[in-house]
């Protein structure tokens, strides 16, 4: 486990967003999840929505599209 800084903050920034600000703060994304609202499908840029530091040391993401689509699942 580290013991330098902890991660920067990412939630509310979309995904790429994210990937390039944990690589210049020297982190690694790891496992990268995709969660939407129960019988809907979400579109668009997708935003980080939740993150912890997996057991090998790696920013897990879970990330959610920020538009919903017309059509139901």
């Amino acid at each position: 486990m580290r013991s330098a800084p902890p991660p920067p903050d990412l939630v509310g920034y979309t995904q790429e967003a994210a990937g390039e600000i944990l690589a210049a703060a020297g982190w690694q994304v790891g496992e990268t999840l995709e969660t939407h609202p129960p019988r809907r499908r979400l579109s668009g840029p997708r935003r980080v929505v939740r993150q912890r530091v997996d057991e090998a040391g790696r920013i897990a993401l879970v990330v959610c599209g920020e538009r919903s689509e017309d059509a139901r699942v």
